[in-house]
């Protein structure tokens, strides 16, 4: 697997959040894209209706873990009832494409961790993951079994 080190500019985002144990996100999370992909049109100033985001705050001590299902917009000029709305600031990130089945994430974290290991590079814990979905897959939509299942990993990169 092939990483890329990318600088990512400012974004804002508006989406909705959904928190719990790790389990819990899993066994939710197809549910919650469902609820996002339903509402996302109350959703005002986006800039690709086609692209939208999952982004990860991982709280490891806790073991508590919160998923923004969100769309990439302009500004904040009304953001729908229970939605949050955040900015993330421009900052360095390694990025990666995940292409199969979602039975094989987990084979394609383990690689680009690999990956970041080999070119001397650390994750920066402290900051939020992202990973950019658009019509090649959309979870709650296209089947997680399907072999041409295709998305994009950033993983936020320590600063040296």
């Amino acid at each position: 697997m092939e990483g890329m080190v990318v600088q990512v500019p400012q974004k804002h985002f508006i989406g909705m959040s959904f928190s719990g144990p790790f389990q819990t996100l899993v066994e939710g999370m197809t549910e919650h894209w469902g609820k996002f992909v339903a509402r996302q049109q109350e959703i005002p100033l986006v800039i690709h209706p086609d692209v939208r985001y999952d982004i990860s705050d991982e709280n490891a001590k806790y073991r508590m873990y919160t998923e923004y299902v969100a769309v990439e917009v302009e500004g904040f000029e009304r953001i729908p009832e229970r939605m949050v709305a955040f900015t993330i600031p421009a900052r360095t990130y390694a990025r990666f494409t995940h292409v199969g089945p979602m039975s094989t994430v987990k084979d394609t974290y383990t690689q680009l961790f690999q990956w970041l290991a080999q070119q001397g590079l650390e994750m920066d814990e402290t900051a939020l993951r992202m990973e950019r979905y658009d019509a090649q897959y959309i979870p709650s939509m296209h089947a997680p079994d399907r072999p041409e299942n295709t998305y994009q990993i950033f993983i936020p990169l320590k600063e040296v």
